[in-house]
């Protein structure tokens, strides 16, 4: 009888192992994001075509409710109505896409203007309090921003799986890049 209690509860431990395992990659997957800074080509209902600036690439990106729409400079919410063929953005997209061409994906954020000093969006990984404000990694885990409590009120609430736009002068070359916001906005 103890020995069935044993194997019982080793099989027990060992799907819940693999289980959360599997949970957590299937996450991480889908927290991903990729960018292209590019024109839009169509609007077809919720669906956004986006063409590369620099290259011939496109990808159709599904504009769902909780797409972020955002003004690249200020961080304010951009009303869907507002986009137009010929429109310059960065597209903040998930890394899983169909096998189509163009590829299709699920659109996080669509951020307004030229690419140059526009915030960057970034899903948050992980958060460090330091001294003055917060510091977190993003769920590429390419790169570390610290968010001064002078650049944003709210920075001491940031917490994981939380979505931010962040403008920073320069990155460290390092791995991962390391930079100082200048200024954040902490999305809903």
């Amino acid at each position: 009888m103890k020995k069935l209690r044993i194997l019982l509860m080793m099989v027990l431990c060992l799907a819940f192992a693999s289980t959360a395992a599997f949970a957590a990659a299937a996450n991480k997957a889908v927290d991903n994001v990729v960018s292209m800074h590019g024109q839009i080509v169509s609007i077809n209902d919720d669906m956004i075509t986006i063409k590369d600036k620099n290259s011939d690439n496109t990808v159709a990106l599904i504009v769902r409710w909780d797409t972020e729409i955002l003004n690249g400079k200020n961080g304010e919410d951009v009303d869907l109505n507002r986009l137009h063929v010929g429109d310059e953005l960065t597209a903040y997209y998930s890394s899983i896409s169909t096998r189509s061409l163009p590829p299709q994906s699920r659109a996080y954020a669509l951020v307004m203007g030229d690419g140059q000093h526009d915030g960057i969006y970034m899903h948050v990984s992980k958060v460090d309090k330091v001294k003055n404000g917060v510091k977190f990694l993003n769920t590429n885990e390419d790169m570390f921003v610290t968010i001064p409590e002078n650049v944003e009120d709210d920075a001491k609430e940031l917490k994981q799986g939380d979505k931010v736009l962040v403008w920073y002068d320069f990155v460290a070359m390092s791995m991962p890049g390391q930079a100082t916001a200048t200024k954040a906005v902490i999305l809903d």
